[in-house]
């Protein structure tokens, strides 16, 4: 019985974790690049995710999954087909965070993300989400491109 019953938790976990990448989806990919920027000031930078694609039926894009991490995706205008771009935030700077012996002072810190990424990426992978038919699909880039690096001068006062 207790075989039985470990057969079953396994059997329904396994399960849960596991999503379909759409294999046909309504859309062609033409060009999946990412670049990391650094902003003008110390610890602020990021990363974007640029996805060029043409398309003859109507969807909507929803999320990116790169990196560990996941953002909305946007869509911009383009010199030829169209664009979406997911901007992600990876800045180190940790101003907003309260330490202090009392805790009452840090009850207004933000509650950091605790929920597990649902994908196993490899660096240079990402997954697209999008909404056709009411339902929401997901899209699996096997190759994202890294182009160089920018660096965003830091203003300075006149």
């Amino acid at each position: 019985m207790k075989v039985l019953s470990i057969v079953i938790i396994v059997i329904s976990f396994s399960q849960c974790g596991s999503v379909n990448f759409e294999k046909n989806p309504p859309f062609e990919i033409t060009s999946a690049v990412y670049e990391h920027w650094i902003g003008g000031q110390p610890g602020i930078r990021g990363t974007n995710v640029k996805i060029n694609y043409i398309a003859n039926t109507d969807f909507e894009f929803n999320s990116v999954y790169f990196s560990n991490k996941v953002t909305k995706l946007q869509t911009k205008k383009a010199i030829s087909g169209k664009l979406v771009i997911g901007y992600f935030n990876t800045s180190t700077r940790q101003n907003d965070i309260v330490l202090d012996e009392n805790p009452s002072k840090e009850l207004n810190n933000p509650v950091p993300n605790l929920k597990k990424f649902p994908f196993a990426l490899k660096e240079d992978e990402a997954v697209i989400s999008y909404i056709i038919n009411n339902k929401t699909e997901y899209y699996k880039l096997k190759l994202v491109n890294k182009e160089q690096s920018i660096s965003i001068p830091r203003a300075t006062k006149q």
